[in-house]
Order: structure tokens, then C-alpha cells, then sequence
């Protein structure tokens, strides 16, 4: 008997543990008081990162209703404050640069192409920088400055692609980035007062099982590099914050003002070009597109003339500018049939009796993003809603 209730009680105890340890494990935790930060610059500032993290939940279930616009939303802004850290904290040093890679294995903001790969670094107009590398197979290489306008928005500074870029035999190149113009024969980037950020661009017709292009970014001026301060630490975090909440903003506003009138390219009227700074174009794109509003019975036609352009393409995202993933919703120019210089994809719910198709994937609204690299003055593609038994 001893040993039966010996063990009976060792199994209660073992539940009891398990139930205990769970529930500690899942326990919220209260906010302590602001004391604890004291005299700490970075302690204040991870305060303010943390503060805009909880605002932006708040903003992400205010801006729709829908389920599950709200769950991708916590997702987005999870991603978006990985990068941010990232980008602005942990590589954020334009003493000492580093490349982010912004869209990584799983985050997405900012609009991003599923042909693209982004990467960023942190600079300052006080010193000289080299970037080196090798194209790999990227059909398109592209090296972009921002500065800084004076409502704070981007401003595209500088601009070199593959197109102008000099590859030896083996695809290597080398780029200066100064003020100063470096010796004749070398590509250079000249920079300005206000550049803060280098991004770089690499397009493929397909990504899977290409070599992606080797980046290596280094100041040339090599300053000292010390152990990290309070200050430096405090900076870096409320570099990432700002950058977080103005994406958050630039994001929920575009896209109220495109839901506002969807199923159109025209701009909406409440847009302002310079706005447009929030989501680093680069100079080689033309983009057009807009938000799609569909309900189960109805289709979207987009058409347009064929761009000259070596790489042109039509994708979707949902209401936070991510690109979507699985079934047919995104495709490019070596996806698309053409007519006689001209091009018709169909955007729908269910495939189309014949054509080039977009899939909603269920969703009734979102974003249509159109891309033509490298052409210019191109003719706006047009959009018109259709019963899909009319197609």
C-alpha cells in the first residue's frame, strides 16, 4: 500500500510541476516602473522602442477588422522590428558598415518584389567608403543613396546599376562611395550632405537556385572603434525606433489611400509624390499599380503596352506591403503571354476560362504592384472590373 500511494503522490506532484511550470511559462508579465531605466540614455530609449511596439498593435487592429489582415499585421510588425534592430542597432555603425539583408528568409515590408533582394547599410558624408563584390546571376544590380528631405521623407541622391557598372571577365566590381570624386576610371558614387542610407538591389527572373551577388561594404577612412557606450546604444535604438514608426505610418497611410479607390492606377488624390520617398524608390523603376477590391463574382483585367524594359513584372500584397506566398500571385515578363505589344493578366478568385492569372487566394482586397525597370515615360496599364462569367 505504501508503495501504491508513494507513487500515486509522486505522480501528483509531477502534474502539479508540469501545471505549475506551464502556466509560470505562459504568465504575462506587468510593466515595471519607469524608475528602473534611472539616468541610462539607453535604457530611456529601449523604453521608447518598446512603447512604439505596443502603439503599433494598437494601430494594426484599428486600420481593419479582419481577422486576419490583424494576425499577418502582428507578423509584419514582429518582422519589421527585427529588421529595424537590425539595420539601425546592431549593424547601424556608419563608422564600422555592415549590410542587412531586409527581407532575410521571412521579413517582408516596404512593398517588397518576390525577385528581389534588398540590402542596406548605415553611412555618413564624413567618410569614404568602397563597396566590392560580384554580380553573380543577377539580372539587375542596382547601388542607391537616400538623403534626407525636410519633412524627413527619402530623397533619392544617387544611382548606379549594372548598366553602368564595369564587371572584369568574372562579374567583380568595385564601387567608391565620397564626396569627392575618386581617381578617373573608377565608378563612384558621389555622395551628399544629407545621405544616411546605401541600398542595394538585385533582380533575377526567378531566384530559386541562381547565385545571388557577393556584397562587401568598408570605410575607408578606418576610424578607431572603442567599446560601446550608453549614447551609442541609445542612439542606435531610437534609430530603430524612428525608422519602425515611420514605416508603420508611411504603411497604414498608403494603403487607406489606395483602398479609398481601388481597382484604379490613377493616384488618389490625397497622395503627395514626395510621399513616396517613405518606401526608398529607386530612380530605375517606374512603379504603378494600386488596391484591388473584389468580390467572389468579379475579376480584375489589367492591361497595358509591353515596357521596353529587361525586366517588368505584376504581384500582389496584402494591406501591410508584404508580397504574398503560395499559388499563382506574382508574375513577371518571361511568365506573361503577350499580343502584338501588348499584355492582359487577370486578376480573380478562381482561375479564368484562359490568359494570364493572378490568384486572390481568397483575399477580396489588397495590393497590386506593377514594376517596369529601366524604361521610361512608359504608358499607365489600365485596370476594369468584370463579372467573371464575362471573361
Amino acid at each position: 500500500m505504501k508503495k501504491i500511494a508513494l507513487s500515486v503522490l509522486l505522480i501528483v506532484l509531477l502534474v502539479v510541476a508540469y501545471a505549475y511550470g506551464t502556466l509560470n511559462a505562459r504568465k504575462v508579465i506587468s510593466l515595471p516602473a519607469a524608475q528602473w531605466a534611472g539616468s541610462s540614455e539607453a535604457a530611456q530609449a529601449w523604453r521608447e522602442f518598446a512603447a512604439s511596439l505596443e502603439s503599433a498593435g494598437a494601430r494594426i487592429y484599428g486600420a481593419t477588422d479582419d481577422a486576419v489582415e490583424r494576425t499577418e499585421g502582428l507578423q509584419y510588425l514582429a518582422q519589421l522590428a527585427a529588421a529595424s534592430l537590425e539595420m539601425k542597432l546592431a549593424k547601424g555603425s556608419p563608422e564600422q558598415p555592415a549590410l542587412s539583408d531586409w527581407m532575410s528568409d521571412y521579413r517582408k515590408f516596404l512593398g517588397d518584389s518576390p525577385d528581389a533582394i534588398y540590402h542596406t547599410a548605415e553611412l555618413s558624408p564624413a567618410y569614404r567608403y568602397e563597396i566590392t563584390g560580384n554580380k553573380g546571376e543577377a539580372g539587375y544590380l542596382g547601388f542607391m543613396l537616400y538623403g534626407r528631405q525636410l519633412n524627413g521623407w527619402n530623397r533619392p541622391v544617387a544611382n548606379l546599376s549594372s548598366e553602368q557598372l564595369q564587371f572584369d571577365e568574372a562579374g567583380n566590381f568595385s564601387i567608391v562611395v565620397s564626396r569627392e570624386a575618386p581617381a578617373a576610371g573608377q565608378d563612384w558614387l558621389a555622395m551628399e550632405d544629407d545621405v544616411h542610407t546605401l541600398m542595394v538591389r538585385q533582380y533575377y527572373h526567378g531566384r530559386a537556385g541562381r547565385q545571388e551577388a557577393r556584397l562587401h561594404i568598408r570605410n575607408l577612412d578606418t576610424p578607431p572603434v572603442g567599446p560601446v557606450d550608453d549614447g551609442e546604444v541609445a542612439a542606435g535604438l531610437r534609430n530603430a525606433t524612428a525608422f519602425f514608426n515611420d514605416t508603420v505610418d508611411g504603411t497604414i497611410a498608403l494603403a487607406g489611400m489606395l483602398a479609398g479607390s481601388p481597382n484604379s492606377t490613377e493616384p488618389p488624390a490625397s497622395y503627395n509624390p514626395d510621399f513616396g520617398g517613405v518606401f526608398y524608390p529607386t530612380l530605375d523603376n517606374e512603379y504603378f499599380g494600386g488596391w484591388f477590391n473584389l468580390q467572389e463574382d468579379e475579376a480584375l483585367v489589367i492591361e497595358g503596352s509591353v515596357p521596353d524594359a529587361p525586366y517588368w513584372s505584376v504581384s500582389l500584397q496584402n494591406r501591410w506591403l508584404q508580397s504574398l506566398e503560395g499559388g499563382q500571385v506574382a508574375l513577371n515578363d518571361r511568365q506573361i503571354e503577350t499580343d502584338n505589344g501588348r499584355y492582359k493578366v487577370i486578376l480573380a478568385h478562381r482561375r479564368p476560362p484562359a490568359g494570364n492569372w493572378l490568384d486572390t487566394g481568397g483575399r477580396r482586397e489588397g495590393l497590386l504592384a506593377i514594376r517596369y525597370q529601366l524604361s521610361e515615360d512608359s504608358e499607365r496599364p489600365s485596370l476594369r472590373v468584370v463579372k467573371f462569367d464575362q471573361l
